[in-house]
């Protein structure tokens, strides 16, 4: 019941944030919610699952930055509360408790809890999945067989990053020497099944579609044109996780993982699989290439319950108080700084602004609206994906006959394939870029006409510019 009010009472803060505070949508933000107008079974770089809980969230409540954004706190209270379950399952109640706040007050956490994200998704059905297994480590029964499979398949449909759970359930499968479940019976076949049932819109999807999310999945990677081997990426990322699992807790996190009463005691072993695996796999890949700080997220959810259960069993519940509080002043530094210092008259400069990239669009999108509003007929025109999804969302009405400029013919991202400029559309078109001498695409009409040069400032020592042209009769990108 500690657990339950204490998550309750974080969430709500979080949501009274959201309905408060409303950031600009991030341009992936706002591309989920492009996504969310047209329901499929799957979408260019992502699993459709982030686009179908936009749309049924913004049934409910409209389409405001806040109500986009909705989800994200309510499935990451819900990530605490299973984690809480599976370690108190597995340890204690006090361990329960400490894994509930200690989860829902991450650094890491408390920001995705406030942007529309994959990680949000997949945290849920990775905590279920664990949970499951901790069930089914207790006793095979069918009921937690299917669990599992239900949500290995919805964390799967949230992003690809799930089949980390399959790979270290296999590991901890054939290396574990305790008690497991056993693969015989109809008990996994059902978990298999279940998994793919759930998961079949994505895998028709990608059939149809050439299987463009996975290709992009492994261009995301950059591995294609061979690894780089950049020891300060490797650096760099290890010492983000000190950010995204806070200073003190990856600090124990790793402490414990080199300690051999981890791997001698079943269910902290078990714990210390769905950790090292993963983490070692997207370590080596910032090795390799690169990496992104939140590709990690998964693996704190066994992380979490190893540093509770770790200082709970040792009486260190000052470190887990400790933790806390510097989890949550960070929140405040993050959250309520900008403002208060907004209140006081003092504005941020760019590098020091935590929402540096979600300012200002809302503004851009009105005065492209007043410029495009004398000129009827005319379609948008983008050269840049991002710009492309964050002006969709904040010029209104919003443009969704938006075209992208495709020069070269191959589609690198949703918009250049699904609302490609072809060689027989002439326009007209409004055409929105950064560049103030765009003479590539220029060229390439018979009529290019410059209507506004626009500035909007988002910071005292940065501001938005765009330039904003008519173009008329379209040649083809080539002669």
């Amino acid at each position: 019941m500690s657990a339950l009010l204490a998550i309750l009472a974080l969430t709500l803060a979080r949501l009274l944030w959201l309905g408060l505070n409303e950031p600009n949508l991030y341009a992936d933000e706002a591309q989920y919610w492009i996504w969310a107008q047209t329901i499929s079974g799957g979408y260019y770089s992502k699993p459709p699952l982030i686009a179908w809980t936009i749309a049924a969230v913004t049934a409910l409540c409209g389409n405001s930055e806040g109500c986009i954004r909705l989800f994200s706190p309510l499935t990451h209270a819900a990530t605490a509360l299973i984690l809480a379950a599976t370690a108190t399952r597995l340890f204690d109640s006090r361990s329960g408790f400490w894994t509930a706040v200690v989860y829902a007050t991450l650094p890491g956490v408390s920001v995705s809890s406030t942007i529309a994200s994959t990680d949000a998704l997949l945290l849920p059905a990775w905590a279920v999945s664990l949970h499951a297994l901790v069930r089914l480590r207790e006793s095979p029964s069918p009921v937690w067989w299917a669990v599992l499979g239900f949500a290995v398949g919805m964390g799967l449909l949230a992003k690809y990053t799930m089949a980390g759970f399959v790979l270290s359930l296999a590991l901890w499968w054939l290396l574990e020497r305790g008690p497991k479940p056993a693969l015989t019976g109809p008990g996994p076949w059902v978990a298999l099944s279940l998994a793919l049932l759930v998961l079949s819109p994505n895998l028709v999807w990608n059939a149809v579609h050439g299987f463009a999310t996975v290709r992009h999945v492994g261009e995301n990677t950059n591995l294609a044109q061979g690894a780089s081997f950049k020891l300060h990426k490797a650096a760099e990322f290890f010492a983000a996780q000190f950010g995204v699992f806070g200073p003190l807790t990856f600090a124990s996190l790793l402490w414990i993982l080199f300690r051999r009463d981890t791997w001698r005691d079943p269910r902290t072993r078990l714990l210390a699989f769905f950790v090292v695996p993963l983490g070692a796999l997207i370590l080596g890949q910032s090795f390799l290439s690169r990496a992104n700080a939140n590709w990690a997220a998964p693996i704190y959810a066994a992380g979490t319950i190893l540093v509770s259960a770790w200082a709970v069993a040792r009486a260190r519940i000052l470190l887990l108080r400790a933790s806390v509080a510097l989890h949550v002043a960070a929140a405040l530094i993050i959250f309520a700084g900008p403002l208060v210092l907004a209140a006081v008259g003092h504005e941020l400069p760019r590098r020091y602004d935590p929402w540096m990239r979600q300012r200002g669009y809302d503004v851009l999108g009105q005065a492209i609206a007043r410029e495009a509003a004398t000129h009827s007929g005319a379609r948008f025109l983008f050269d840049q994906r991002r710009d492309m999804a964050s002006l969709i969302y904040y010029i209104r009405p919003h443009p969704f006959d938006a075209r992208m400029w495709k020069p070269d013919g191959i589609a690198r991202n949703s918009f250049e394939q699904t609302a490609p400029l072809r060689p027989d559309d002439p326009g007209p078109f409004l055409y929105v870029t950064r560049r103030e001498d765009p003479a590539d695409v220029l060229s390439r009409f018979e009529h290019a006409d410059r209507l506004a040069r626009l500035v909007v400032p988002t910071h005292r020592d940065s501001a938005l510019r765009y330039t904003l042209w008519r173009l008329e009769g379209f040649r083809g990108y080539r002669d």
